[in-house]
């Protein structure tokens, strides 16, 4: 029946097959009914598979959105009039509750990232990426910095620390305001572990900070264009502010 039905396409020639597939049959001793059943299932199954095909048809694609009771149902009501098929999935789990298959890291062992320094005294900040602990860069920092401040006393010595050269921007606010830097309180800005691309993104930040920067550069080893102004501080409204940021902790200065 099924090669009568696919193969044989014209209709008079598909009922002169069937009438020849059910002769050899009563000559089988195989009752009307069993003919008439298989080709009653056949075309049951024809309709579902037209029908099935349509439906697929009509859908423009497939949405999964999280149950929330009372809003996932409005939500999939609206997908439908759009044809778009819908798929509800569990917003909260026990595995999200509470399973945690690792220990939240601390930030000062973060590595490849861009970072910032705030000022104690002032609203500068410093803005610097490295693709080392970040621990580490902080120590180094901290202890160019305690250097300076510990020779720091008078004016007079204050001037000479001016002239001096000095590793970083942060040693250069040091020496010149006499400030304290908020070593505690060091915001991890974007996570990053590409060199170039850090480069980038360090020279992104430092021109968001726009004249509140301890930087004496753009940044030290990516130079970026100022055509790009615009967009950065149109994109920086968007932005969280850096004390929002994730901040340092577990740093030990001697």
């Amino acid at each position: 029946m099924d090669r009568a039905q696919h193969i044989v396409t014209e209709p008079e020639d598909r009922k002169k097959e069937e009438e020849h597939i059910r002769q050899a049959l009563r000559k089988c001793n195989y009752p009307d009914w069993s003919f008439d059943k298989v080709k009653q299932q056949q075309a049951t199954k024809s309709k579902k598979t037209n029908k099935k095909t349509d439906s697929d048809s009509k859908s423009k694609g497939m949405v999964v959105i999280p149950y929330i009771q009372g809003v996932s149902e409005k939500l999939q009501r609206v997908f439908r009039k759009h044809n778009f098929s819908t798929a509800m999935k569990p917003h909260t789990t026990l595995r999200k509750t509470l399973v945690h298959p690792k220990d939240k890291r601390q930030t000062t062992e973060t590595a490849g990232c861009v970072y910032e320094i705030h000022c104690q005294n002032c609203d500068f900040t410093y803005v610097g990426e490295t693709g080392r602990l970040l621990g580490t860069r902080i120590k180094e920092h901290c202890a160019e910095a305690e250097k300076i401040s510990s020779k720091i006393h008078t004016r007079a010595t204050r001037l000479t620390s001016v002239s001096d050269q000095h590793k970083s921007a942060i040693s250069d606010h040091v020496a010149t305001t006499n400030h304290i830097i908020d070593w505690e309180g060091v915001k991890i800005l974007h996570r990053e572990d590409q060199k170039y691309p850090r480069w980038i993104r360090e020279a992104i930040w430092i021109r968001r900070r726009g004249d509140k920067v301890m930087n004496n550069d753009g940044g030290a080893a990516f130079n970026l264009s100022h055509a790009y102004d615009h967009i950065i501080q149109s994109t920086s409204r968007n932005t969280p502010s850096s004390r929002n940021t994730s901040s340092a902790s577990g740093i030990t200065h001697t």
